[in-house]
């Protein structure tokens, strides 16, 4: 699985809701019900942005083709070449199961996460500093699926 990152310039440049509309549209390419689905966490969104959530921990999304993390960047970073708010070359709602993690710090992430089970199955929180489920899982799958034949080993030594 390739990752690919992204950096969005947010405050001072812009609020954290026209930063969360600027993710939108590079993300959902010219596909309106994705960008409704994705308009319906705006307020959350914002809110994770605010706090400066994704400076260090990013909005992570799962769907058709590479794994997309979406970092923030903040005060004089904003305005620097490091941003890349470009539109993704692959559509990553191609499959209907895509999902959004969106970071939260430990005291809010009970509240974030009722909040976005609420505004529908595809969103869910993760607690900084932790790993997403999924890649826990896929690192438990891969070290599942590694299986080394020691006698085969030897016996071509």
């Amino acid at each position: 699985m390739s990752i690919v990152n992204r950096k969005f310039g947010a405050s001072p440049l812009r609020p954290a809701a026209q930063v969360w509309l600027a993710i939108i549209n590079a993300i959902a390419l010219n596909d309106t019900g994705i960008k409704d689905e994705l308009n319906r966490v705006t307020g959350i969104a914002a809110a994770i942005i605010a706090e400066r959530t994704p400076e260090s921990f990013p909005i992570t999304i799962i769907g058709s083709g590479s794994r997309l993390r979406v970092y923030c960047l903040y005060d004089d970073d904003a305005i620097s070449e490091d941003v890349h708010e470009d539109r993704l070359s692959w559509n990553l709602f191609e499959s209907a199961d895509w999902q959004i993690y969106f970071p939260a710090d430990e005291s809010d992430f009970e509240w974030v996460n009722n909040i976005l089970k609420e505004k529908g199955s595809h969103f869910t929180a993760y607690q900084t500093g932790e790993k997403i489920k999924s890649e826990e899982d896929a690192s438990e799958s891969a070290i599942k699926q590694l299986t080394i034949n020691i006698e085969k080993l030897k016996s071509n030594g």
